[in-house]
């Protein structure tokens, strides 16, 4: 399953889960904070899985790909906290120009005022407060992690635009070259992203974009193979057909007839 890119309303969310989060991999332009109060919660950074048990914590910077994952939902407490770079204006560096060489925090390197804010922090909470709490945290995590300055510094918040457009674009004739021109970046700049973020290029994530909403069509639609290939953006049926079946292992037709029988 590709990527989702998370579009989130609230600059500044705390949530407490009870359970093992289930969700898959999605990536947004927010700062997200993890803290484990009991059990356990399973979680993949950039195809790097870890556990993060009871006293353990980790932080996910924009733009980054991740997902939560469970075995059997056991009974945990843990502490989701996510938030919009620009709240901190100039009290910490523009972090979408770091990078992480370790998400992770064990147990053993989080301080007892570390630990103390993570207690203290509530979402029930006026904003003021819950804000006032989390500089207090990210000023702990980014001392104990050290970001490095990242080689190649992004267009800010060039990652989110992409995505955002080419979610809603993605059926129309979409190319590096008329990305390179919409983003005023290079071409390779937009060829780094998709290999650098998704391991893929862009004409593979199209295609899989594409077949995705192709699926969805047949399952909902009665429209032909011919009106589905051209609503999804493929240039012609032979395309259609031959990405689908890279994508799902078999032909459109037998993806139909292995839903409605």
């Amino acid at each position: 399953m590709l990527p989702i890119y998370e579009i989130r309303r609230d600059d500044l969310s705390v949530k407490r889960n009870k359970y093992e989060l289930d969700f898959p991999d999605h990536m947004h332009n927010f700062i997200e904070i993890i803290y484990a109060y009991k059990g356990v919660q399973h979680l993949k950074i950039e195809n790097k899985s870890y556990l993060l048990s009871a006293g353990c914590a980790a932080v996910i910077f924009p733009d980054t790909i991740h997902s939560y994952y469970s075995s059997d939902k056991k009974d945990t407490d843990v502490l989701i906290l996510m938030c919009e770079p620009k709240l901190f204006g100039a009290l910490f560096p523009d972090l979408k120009r770091f990078k992480l060489s370790e998400p992770f925090i064990d147990s053993a390197l989080i301080p007892d005022e570390l630990r103390s804010a993570f207690n203290s922090i509530s979402p029930s909470q006026k904003f003021d407060m819950k804000f006032s709490w989390t500089c207090v945290i990210m000023s702990y995590i980014l001392d104990i992690l050290k970001p490095e300055h990242s080689e190649n510094a992004p267009v800010v918040d060039i990652t989110y635009k992409l995505m955002k457009y080419i979610e809603e674009s993605f059926t129309e004739d979409i190319t590096r070259e008329s990305l390179a021109r919409k983003f005023n970046v290079s071409e390779c700049y937009i060829s780094k992203i998709f290999t650098n973020r998704f391991r893929m290029n862009l004409r593979t994530y199209l295609g899989l974009k594409r077949a995705e909403y192709a699926a969805s069509l047949i399952r909902t639609s009665d429209a032909t193979f011919t009106d589905i290939s051209i609503v999804a953006g493929f240039g012609s049926l032979r395309s259609f057909n031959r990405v689908f079946k890279d994508t799902y292992g078999m032909t459109p037709n037998e993806y139909k007839k292995n839903i409605f029988g």
